[in-house]
């Protein structure tokens, strides 16, 4: 039998030119899908639903005692550190110009779909018998 030889061939040089433009190819690939996911991941309204999500998540953890923040009158300490997280969060939020414009945006929209909603159901019920 005749034994392999455990040498490898050398490459030449056009084999190595070839392997380094793959290469090459692969890497200006990864940093292009890179850059798509970075511009994706990091835009204002990625970022406004964010934080929009941190704020609703905050505020949703400090009323899940309702019974306790309802008598505002009565402001103990404890009440103070489980609103002033999300008043502090709320306030740094909105005053980013990048943030401010996409949630006024939302508030516009939902105001208007709230409003429409409430003329369409106020339509629907009919208007009362007027007495003259």
């Amino acid at each position: 039998m005749e034994e392999q030889s455990s040498e490898a061939i050398p490459e030449t040089l056009a084999q190595q030119k070839e392997r380094l433009r793959q290469q090459c190819r692969a890497y200006r690939s990864g940093i292009g899908q890179s850059r798509q996911v970075v511009r994706s991941q990091l835009g204002r309204e990625a970022l406004a639903k964010t934080a929009l999500g941190l704020v609703s998540a905050r505020a949703q953890s400090a009323f899940a005692n309702v019974s306790d923040l309802v008598h505002v009158g009565n402001l103990s300490g404890i009440k103070l550190q489980k609103l002033l997280p999300v008043v502090l969060s709320g306030i740094s939020l909105l005053s980013r110009r990048s943030v401010l414009k996409p949630v006024v945006r939302g508030l516009t929209v939902v105001s208007a779909v709230g409003a429409g909603l409430y003329f369409f159901a106020r339509k629907k019920k009919g208007q009362p018998p007027s007495v003259e």
